[in-house]
């Protein structure tokens, strides 16, 4: 009932800034083939879309619709990264890690149990995968793989799992979450260095996105009533400007941007946009809304998110004037 309501809402109203604003890009539904709750998607293009989620689910877009793919699991997936058309990466529990090689996904032997919450890869000699909390082996560090074994990646002290990962390349890798004061990680090819943004009050972050070295973003909570957003460029950090609206989430599930610009995406259907100076409302809450889980897009004129139900939605241009 929630996703019919959902979708309805979408097919009403699903431009920018909600009901009514120029048509120069919306929202429109999708037919994602399933009802499983969706929790990452991730593509290595317009063309080439993975989505992953519960009891085992993959659905992959491949630029006219939706299809479900064997995934050899049922446990619940977390995490999904396209290198390309032939080489892409999904984690999730019982140490579970899956390989396409662009015929099937095949389970692939890390020698851990332990749930896997993020994966990030350039390339197939550069893969990273982060633990979660469980296991029968106590694991609080990345591992990595470089095209034939897979080893841990030890963090400074005071710094744990459940951590997300963004990169630009083998010697710029990120993880967001991972130190217990709220501070960042970085591998620069060698080992993990501690930074700290030093943008307003302590920021305790929580996930990110970059498109290159010099342009990150940071989802942090800044313990105040509203997240902050941080952004990393060549000039340094700084905070963005605060939401223009009182009725803001505090629960934000996902983010992704490139070119100065970004989206939020957040329970009961929100969609936030950042164009670079101000914010705007693109889709609003809704009582009725599934969950966004994740955001991912090829362009501007091309962004998916995903989240519970199956919710499959689409940034895309008007199909109309």
């Amino acid at each position: 009932m929630r996703r019919a309501l959902f979708m309805a809402l979408l097919a009403t109203c699903g431009m920018l800034a909600g009901c009514g604003g120029a048509r120069e890009s919306e929202w429109v539904r999708a037919d994602s083939k399933t009802t499983q709750t969706l929790e990452s998607i991730h593509g290595s293009g317009p063309n080439d879309v993975w989505a992953v989620g519960r009891l085992g689910t993959l659905i992959h877009w491949d630029g006219t619709q939706w299809s479900v793919v064997d995934a050899g699991t049922s446990v619940d997936l977390h995490a999904v990264w396209t290198v390309g058309p032939k080489d892409a990466w999904a984690v999730g529990e019982r140490g579970t890690v899956l390989h396409w090689d662009g015929v099937r996904w095949s389970r692939v032997n890390v020698g851990v149990d332990n749930p896997f919450v993020d994966v990030w890869a350039s390339g197939p000699s550069d893969v990273w995968i982060v633990p979660g909390s469980g296991g029968t082996r106590y694991l609080n560090s990345p591992m990595h793989f470089d095209g034939k074994t897979w080893s841990e990646r030890p963090l400074p002290t005071g710094s744990g799992a459940n951590s997300r990962l963004w990169g630009s390349g083998s010697g710029d890798v990120w993880l967001i979450g991972a130190s217990l004061d709220g501070d960042l990680l970085h591998w620069t090819g060698a080992s993990w260095s501690v930074v700290n943004p030093e943008v307003g009050s302590e920021p305790d972050c929580v996930d990110g996105w970059g498109s290159g070295p010099d342009e990150l973003w940071v989802l942090c909570d800044m313990y105040a009533l509203e997240p902050a957003l941080l952004f990393k460029n060549a000039s340094g950090w700084k905070q963005l400007p605060s939401f223009p609206s009182d009725d803001v989430p505090s629960n934000w599930n996902g983010l992704w941007g490139g070119g100065g610009k970004l989206w939020l995406v957040a329970n009961g259907g929100v969609v936030w946009h950042f164009n670079g100076s101000a914010w705007s409302e693109e889709l609003r809450w809704d009582l009725d809304a599934p969950d966004l889980e994740a955001v991912w897009g090829s362009s501007e004129s091309d962004i998916w998110a995903v989240g519970s139900d199956g919710a499959v939605v689409r940034r895309t241009k008007p199909a109309s004037p």
